[in-house]
């Protein structure tokens, strides 16, 4: 049985070496031939090659008294031809609420919240945007540790 399974074994590499090659051939006549070589929109793991990252702080400080403070994210993108990432920076209810006492609140808000790359392939491109915060806010707020949560939405756009 092992003797018949190696002829069979030695028969089917036989005939793949008589597969014929897709090879460019050269011609005799001038010496050249060609070949195409195209690149894959996936990386050698199969998984796709266009993407982004947005790097957002964990934390941002607001300083008491600030009326207009900028605070920046990065975005890095690696996409397709016209294509670009946008990022959208909101909140629902523009409120800091304090940290010791959930009932007391400092209303601020927000401005150049939507950051667009211009370019497919962007490295590290750093976006503004502020939080103000008004004078009669600060004035009427108690001295304490306020925080809110922002929200940051990242998609695709044509560019």
């Amino acid at each position: 049985m092992k003797k018949l399974l190696a002829m069979a074994l030695a028969v089917v590499m036989m005939l793949a070496v008589c597969v014929p090659a897709f090879a460019a051939e050269i011609t005799t006549d001038d010496g050249k031939g060609t070949s195409i070589i195209k690149t894959s929109t996936q990386t050698a793991g199969g998984e796709e090659g266009a993407g982004f990252t947005v790097t957002i702080p964990a934390e941002n400080t607001i300083y008491w008294d600030a009326q207009s403070t900028d605070l920046t994210y990065t975005i890095t993108s690696q996409l397709g031809p016209n294509t670009g990432v946008q990022v959208t920076v909101d909140d629902t209810d523009q409120a800091y609420v304090m940290t010791d006492a959930n009932s007391y609140t400092l209303a601020y808000t927000l401005a150049d919240t939507v950051g667009v790359t211009t370019s497919p392939v962007v490295n590290a491109e750093e976006f503004t945007y502020t939080v103000n915060v008004a004078q009669t806010a600060w004035d009427a707020a108690i001295v304490s540790e306020y925080a809110d949560e922002l929200t940051f939405t990242a998609e695709l756009v044509a560019i």
